[in-house]
């Protein structure tokens, strides 16, 4: 019996357009409009990606590693894994600039604040302590 997988042809062509979004986000860091540090991480996870796809044996072991029946299957699952800890951490980075935006708002607010308003400002937090 025929076992499923990656025909050669699929194979070429998942590596082709690997290889296309690895020159489109060495043109968005040439640019500046994607920083390097993302860069490395949509590297790496397309570099993995076309190893685990290119080499017939390893996507086998994924395969199995898993707990798939088809490579393809395999391959979504560790796409939508892969997603899921990207999506994580824009969130992490999106709520860190929130709070930073939120400490400048509140210094600009305090800097542009007349002088006589700081003052009872001052006075409350000298009493309080």
């Amino acid at each position: 019996m025929n076992e499923p997988g990656i025909s050669l042809k699929g194979i070429v062509f998942i590596d082709v357009v690997g290889f296309g979004l690895i020159a489109f986000i060495l043109q968005l860091v040439r640019t500046h409009k994607l920083h390097v540090g993302y860069a490395i991480i949509w590297f790496l996870s397309l570099i993995m990606l076309m190893i685990t796809v290119s080499f017939p044996p390893f996507l086998d072991f994924v395969t199995k590693a898993v707990g798939a029946i088809f490579p393809a299957s395999a391959l979504s699952m560790l796409a939508f894994i892969f997603i899921f800890l990207v999506l994580v951490f824009i969130s992490i980075k999106l709520s860190t600039l929130s709070n930073r935006q939120v400490e400048l708002i509140q210094y600009l607010a305090l800097k542009e604040m007349p002088a006589e308003e700081k003052e009872p400002m001052k006075q409350e937090t000298r009493d309080e302590s």
